[in-house]
């Protein structure tokens, strides 16, 4: 008996050690990505304080080396330091925006990252509301296209922040379609709102020069005319009614094509996958669907097998007591 519980314990460790059972033990993306948050502290107030100065210190840094090139190359630029220093803050932002994401998003929750943006913007709004109050918008129209330089760097590197998944294949699994239009369509809206504000800029720039744009128009353009031509730059369309033509100009109109150029493809590729993971998720459920009917069958077979073998067993046991009722008559006889 002893030897028999031994074979018993080695089949055991055998399974276990099968593919199937080290397939099994294998977590998923999800259980490592639940890990690693639980072994996270929430974010405190502190936190949230050296965030912001980690944020604010390198963007006024960016900001005079800005304001020292667009004094320096002010003629070349055909703007106002000014102007160019708003220009030149939308990539700089973006390369800030590359490094403090993933530093936070490696030492903090997912909660943390969210509360510390918002931080971000908050006191990024407090800064341009003396301006605004004063009736001069233009440093707060420059936030948007901040706000979506964050949205798609965070896309990229961080999109359980935005509420998607890691993995590709988990967005269609859990239609996460209609979240990605969304992030697309506010990333598109919040470019376009900020290019728009950058244009009027320049147009209205009292340092700059008269022939910042060509008009095919002779009413005088407001900011929904130049939001009217960021989404049309936007959008690569390019109808010919405003046409950039200083330096300043074209540099803006150089940025917001190659933007709008980069996140039509990228998000076009995204709906290519849909529509491909579409058709492999469908193959896959009537894959499945056949497999759980072929499982029914085999079930029910087994069942009629069984009640079949129960039907042999009841005829022979009949046909034992008849032949031991023959051979006790026959005996009698």
């Amino acid at each position: 008996m002893p030897k028999k519980k031994k074979g018993v314990k080695k089949s055991r460790k055998t399974q276990s050690l099968t593919p199937k059972g080290v397939l099994s033990k294998v977590p998923s993306a999800t259980v490592i990505e639940r890990d690693l948050e639980e072994g996270k502290k929430d974010i405190s107030i502190l936190k949230l304080i050296n965030y912001n100065l980690l944020f604010f210190i390198p963007m006024m840094v960016f900001l005079l080396f800005a304001l020292k090139i667009g004094s320096r190359y002010s003629e070349f630029f055909e703007a106002s330091p000014s102007v160019v220093a708003k220009i030149l803050m939308v990539p700089f932002m973006a390369i800030l925006f590359f490094f403090i994401v993933p530093f936070i998003r490696d030492r903090e929750k997912i909660a943390g990252i969210r509360y510390s943006i918002v931080a971000f913007f908050i006191v990024g709004l407090g800064l341009t509301l003396p301006s605004a109050i004063r009736g001069d918008y233009s440093l707060l129209l420059t936030i948007p296209s901040y706000f979506a330089s964050y949205i798609l760097i965070t896309f990229i590197f961080c999109p359980e922040v935005l509420g998607i998944e890691r993995n590709i294949r988990d967005w269609f699994k859990h239609r996460k379609q209609l979240s990605i239009v969304v992030i697309y369509l506010s990333i598109v809206l919040l470019y376009v709102l900020g290019f728009g504000a950058l244009y009027q800029d320049i147009y209205d720039d009292p340092l700059g020069v008269d022939y910042a744009f060509s008009l095919s128009v002779e009413k005088e353009p407001t900011l929904a005319s130049f939001i009217y031509y960021s989404m049309v730059t936007f959008t690569t369309t390019g109808y010919g009614e405003i046409l950039p033509v200083s330096t300043a100009a074209r540099l803006v109109f150089f940025m917001e094509g190659l933007i709008g150029l980069v996140m039509n493809v990228v998000f076009i590729a995204i709906l290519l996958v849909f529509v491909s993971n579409a058709e492999f998720l469908s193959q896959r459920r009537e894959e499945r669907t056949i497999e759980k009917e072929f499982r029914k069958e085999q079930e029910e077979l087994k069942k009629e097998e069984a009640e079949l073998k129960k039907v042999e067993q009841e005829v022979e046991e009949v046909e034992k007591e008849e032949s031991l009722m023959k051979r006790f008559f026959n005996f009698w006889k």
